[in-house]
């Protein structure tokens, strides 16, 4: 198997149709900034077969380098195990080669695509990665959003959104004009609660001009409560990036309202996952998040991380 260095126009030329978008060329090339090279690597025997996008920092070839997971996209969908063995084969030699430390893989949950993931699973531990982390992340699959959701949802769940559902609350999808008002309240929610907000407006706004975002807001009579700002990662699964509330408000069940609406929102368009991202840093879990996200109907699926030391 040949790999080649390649641009990112000549990568997207043949990875143009990636299983999700953060596997795009475009989105690296917009993030290329975060990390001190990027590499567009393409496999090759009698013709294309996968490619991959690294950023590189402290000498580590990292994907993803800029989103939630990244990793191998195939050519072709019956793309065969010995093909991804000799892939990867590939690319650790040419990491060698290039004297890197090491190659940091973290493919997305199994539920994006089922076979491919498996396959990529089983070829890295044959290869010798590593698994460095094993993350908890959550998805709700809209099917499940039916007349039998408020009795198959935990107890306190359907008791906080049946309250929230009596209370003046309003649930809006923004307009790009008044997508900043989202923002406005996911920036308050994390500075409140202490949490990182790692992405500005301005780069949220860059991304969206490849990759479609979808902005909500929860508001009473008098003020803005909650938001939610969701990334299309693919024509089948939404991401939510962010979301909450302002603590103040949080009496409202607010939380709950705005993941009900968030559900039926995307039932309704016909998208039938939404991934609502992992609740656990270093696989280390924030109870009362993988709580609350068990409570409103989320399955729970993996993000393993892989790595494999090359100097």
């Amino acid at each position: 198997m040949e790999i080649l260095e390649v641009t990112a126009s000549e990568y997207k030329a043949v990875i143009n149709n990636p299983i999700q978008n953060f596997n795009s060329a475009e989105f690296s090339d917009l993030n290329k900034a975060k990390c001190d090279a990027v590499y567009y690597l393409l496999f090759k025997d009698s013709k294309y077969r996968l490619g991959i996008t690294f950023g590189v920092r402290n000498n580590i070839l990292l994907t993803p380098f800029a989103a939630s997971f990244g990793d191998f996209e195939c050519v072709y969908d019956d793309i065969k195990l010995y093909q991804i063995d000799a892939a990867i084969e590939a690319l650790v030699s040419w990491a060698n080669q290039n004297k890197f430390n090491g190659i940091k893989i973290l493919p997305p949950p199994a539920f994006y695509s089922p076979n491919f993931t498996a396959k990529i699973t089983n070829c890295l531990y044959r290869a010798g990665f590593e698994t460095k982390n094993v993350e908890v992340n959550y998805h709700f699959e809209t099917q499940n959003l039916n007349d039998n959701y408020l009795q198959n949802i935990w107890y306190n769940a359907r008791k906080n959104l049946n309250k929230s559902l009596k209370n003046d609350l309003k649930f809006i999808k923004l307009t790009p004009e008044d997508s900043h008002k989202a923002y406005e309240v996911i920036a308050q929610n994390r500075s409140e609660r202490g949490f990182p907000l790692r992405l500005t407006f301005e780069q949220l706004q860059e991304t969206g001009t490849i990759i479609p975002i979808d902005y909500f807001l929860v508001s009473n009579p008098e003020n803005n409560v909650a938001a939610a700002i969701v990334f299309h990662l693919s024509k089948t699964i939404v991401r939510v990036v962010y979301w909450g509330d302002l603590p103040k408000f949080s009496e409202l069940k607010t939380m709950n309202y705005l993941s009900y609406n968030v559900f039926q929102y995307y039932k309704e368009i016909q998208i039938p996952f939404i991934d609502i991202g992992h609740s656990t840093v270093d696989s280390v879990p924030n109870h009362g998040l993988c709580e609350f996200k068990e409570s409103i109907g989320c399955s729970i699926g993996l993000l393993n991380e892989y790595y494999k030391e090359i100097n």
